[in-house]
């Protein structure tokens, strides 16, 4: 059997699929050495100027790989007159949502500000009454409706179909929208096959290539730790049993994703599909997410260099096991305040306003930098400072020390969001990582 294939339904839509974690990286796949090395780190020639002048101390330094950050959606003629092209604003949508006035005030207080899909009879004045973007357009919406920056084509189409096949549809689907023509960025969602060993990169090419902006859908926090083959990115460890339901693998997942617009020499944005709840609920097989997990899945992906956040906010499988089973939390909290999920949403709340906040220094070129060994890391600049987001590898825990690249000598850190700062002593400062899902963001006045 080619792949492995985990799928629910819920409201009658197609929903993304609960997958699993991997276990022993394949025997036929490429090795990998026995310590990871940071973000960015394949090919580190620019493939855009970066966002701002740098600043001296770190001019020296490569940059990552650059997809164009907002100025990507320079190139959709409705995305860049919607303002997706300020520096300040941050993709953060839903996945179905109930798409109700009431409901995108909620929504939007909790940090969403578009939709991928909801009701077909939606009233499109909704969105613009309530600022609210969408990447689906209402029965009822204009053909130049502003609100519609781009077109959500499929979803897991990959899945669905051969190879071959599916990448003909969505094709043969793209041309019948005429999105492109229209003005208006195309988006995809992938199943983990195509990030797997199961298929060939030149398979996952093909499918990355037929649309401006994709995403997969992994759900290791939540998952079983199930034997899905995810490719191990080059200089990382495999993903073990040990470590699947584990921050790690969103992060490795993220790398790959790095990979196959490093395979394909052209680099555009990667989304990322965080879990509010246990899409499966809660037994032997599948654990429900908690609001530190909800918030941890989202840092490992963005310190890989995500573009945008989608979150999944259903629960429709596990039957009896599953007390939580819902068709949008974020629904179920506003109109029941239900005690199971109210935790987790308020924490993706959080985590939404943090990446608002921080959309500035997201929406920079990353630096290439090495801080230290066991360290998951990602440097940008802005406005005079330098940003390092944090975490650790492999789900380790415990003090690490922070090597600053040369010339940036400051006697003190901030670590931002937490009132409290890091003395630094010869270049080098040290804090502690408690659990697997902790992060930390360090603002360093250069």
């Amino acid at each position: 059997m080619r792949r492995v294939r985990y799928f629910t339904a819920a409201a009658a839509v197609a929903v993304l699929l609960l997958t699993g974690c991997t276990g022993t990286a394949d025997p036929s796949a490429p090795p990998s050495s026995p310590s990871a090395i940071p973000t960015g780190t394949a090919p580190a020639s620019s493939t855009g100027s970066p966002s701002a002048t740098p600043p001296a101390v770190l001019a020296k330094l490569p940059r990552i790989p650059w997809d164009g950050g907002p100025d990507f959606y320079k190139k959709f003629s409705k995305a860049d007159a919607a303002g997706w092209d300020d520096p300040n604003f941050f993709p953060i949508g839903v996945w179905y949502a109930s798409a109700n006035g009431e409901q995108m005030q909620f929504d939007k207080a909790h940090g969403i500000n578009f939709y991928v899909q909801f009701n077909p009879d939606t009233d499109y004045a909704l969105f613009d009454q309530h600022g609210m973007f969408s990447l689906m357009k209402p029965k009822n919406a204009p053909d130049n409706w502003a609100q519609l920056p781009g077109n959500y084509v499929d979803d897991e189409v990959d899945g669905r179909f051969g190879w071959d096949e599916g990448v003909a549809h969505m094709n043969q689907t793209i041309k019948d929208l005429k999105a492109k023509e229209e003005g208006r960025f195309t988006y995809a969602n992938w199943t983990p096959s195509l990030i797997s060993y199961d298929a060939p990169m030149d398979i996952t090419k093909r499918y990355w290539e037929t649309v401006d902006v994709s995403s997969t859908s992994n759900y290791y926090y939540a998952g079983a730790c199930r034997d899905w083959r995810l490719r191990t990115p080059q200089g990382y460890n495999p993903t073990t049993t040990a470590t699947c339901q584990t921050s790690s693998a969103y992060a490795k997942a993220m790398q790959v994703m790095q990979e196959v617009n490093a395979a394909r020499g052209v680099y555009t944005p990667i989304w990322m599909v965080p879990t509010v709840l246990s899409p499966e609920g809660e037994h032997d097989l599948s654990d429900q997410m908690t609001p530190d997990r909800v918030k941890a899945q989202v840092w490992a992906m963005l310190i890989h260099e995500s573009r945008g956040i989608v979150w999944f906010t259903q629960s429709p499988g596990g039957g009896d096991d599953n007390p939580c089973m819902s068709g949008d939390a974020l629904a179920d909290v506003r109109i029941h305040n239900t005690a199971c999920s109210r935790d987790q949403v308020q924490a993706m709340g959080e985590v939404n306003a943090e990446v608002k906040a921080l959309a500035p220094v997201l929406n920079t070129q990353s630096y290439v930098w090495n801080f230290g060994d066991g360290l998951d890391t990602m440097l940008k600049s802005y406005n005079g400072d330098a940003y390092i987001f944090a975490m650790t590898q492999d789900a380790q825990t415990g003090q690490r020390t922070f090597t600053l690249p040369t010339g940036v000598t400051p006697k003190t850190i901030e670590v931002v969001n937490e009132n409290r700062t890091i003395a630094v002593k010869d270049g080098k400062f040290t804090d502690d990582f408690p659990v697997e899902s902790t992060h930390h963001v360090y603002k360093v006045r250069l």
